[in-house]
């Protein structure tokens, strides 16, 4: 229990970096353990995202690098392109058809992210776009 590391962005701007577990967006909540060993509930409706990290601390001149031209999508799914109500903007491969009620994950397209999947609550989308 608690083998992932994950860096939880709240609605309210507040971030946790912490450890957990993978889970089903149908999930209500999810149990945590903070970098003090301390066992939290966070209550997914209160959650921007949920990244899956590699690392807690990055280089941002290494982790937003551009990728290189790919000739394929190593990631199966269709590529979307998220906007935030925020402002923030994020792309990657989800295998969405259509806007969902509850969350769901997205893989960014750069091998270079710190990311490997993000959980998305949509209650703080503002638009959501399939593209090709």
């Amino acid at each position: 229990m608690f083998d992932d590391r994950l860096v939880i962005h709240f609605q309210s701007g507040k971030t946790l970096a912490c450890w957990g577990d993978n889970f089903m967006p149908l999930e209500e909540e999810i149990m945590v353990k903070d970098q003090d060993d301390r066992i939290q509930r966070v209550v997914l409706k209160e959650v921007k995202v949920v990244c899956f990290v590699k690392a807690f601390a990055t280089d941002s001149r290494t982790t937003h690098k551009p990728p290189v031209q790919l000739l394929f999508q190593a990631v199966p799914g269709r590529k979307v392109k998220l906007l935030f109500k925020d402002g923030e903007k994020m792309e990657g491969v989800s295998s969405l058809n259509e806007r969902p009620v509850r969350g769901f994950f997205v893989t960014p397209l750069n091998p270079n992210s710190n990311n490997i999947h993000i959980f998305v609550n949509p209650s703080f989308l503002k638009s959501v776009e399939f593209t090709s």
